[in-house]
């Protein structure tokens, strides 16, 4: 599966969750999202989780939280 991860496309198996798709771009952002620090949103702007599932050839970005 090819996913893009803040602008930046990556190849992740199939199967892949969030969590690796991060571990895969950042670890940085991984650790981010975990602390509550930021967030994931995906291509339609919906919050996703970050052991949710990825979908082919979607795109994610992780944004700073709001409180």
């Amino acid at each position: 599966m090819i996913v893009t991860i803040n602008n930046q496309t990556i190849k992740l198996f199939k199967g892949a969750t969030l969590k690796h798709a991060l571990l895969k771009t950042d670890e940085q952002l991984y650790k981010s999202v975990v602390k509550k620090e930021a967030i994931i949103k995906d291509q339609e702007g919906n919050r996703t989780e970050v052991n949710g599932a990825v979908a082919d050839g979607w795109s994610y970005v992780v944004v700073k939280r709001v409180e």
